[in-house]
């Protein structure tokens, strides 16, 4: 049975993948992936907390409603939070 599931797991994400590829084929905006958990405020507001090195991440996520591991991510990779607000308009 467990072979089976595994199967039928690796099936369903191929057919995903290739659905994925198709969308993006037709129309390069069509697919833009998750909508991003944070607005660009929450950026701005994170943003001037590490700047100023006073703030810790537990800190800025209860200030700015965020989870712990959202902050993280916009702090580690600038660019691509920026492409992602970018990519949804915001």
């Amino acid at each position: 049975m467990a072979a089976i599931a595994q199967a039928q797991a690796e099936a369903s994400s191929e057919a995903r993948k290739a659905g994925i590829a198709h969308a993006k084929a037709r129309d390069p905006g069509s697919y833009r992936g998750r909508k991003p958990t944070f607005l660009p405020a929450h950026s701005s507001m994170q943003r001037l907390a590490l700047g100023k090195g006073t703030e810790g991440v537990s800190a800025i996520a209860k200030v700015t409603g965020l989870s712990r591991q959202a902050v993280y991510r916009i702090r580690d990779d600038r660019a691509d939070m920026e492409a992602a607000l970018a990519a949804w308009g915001m």
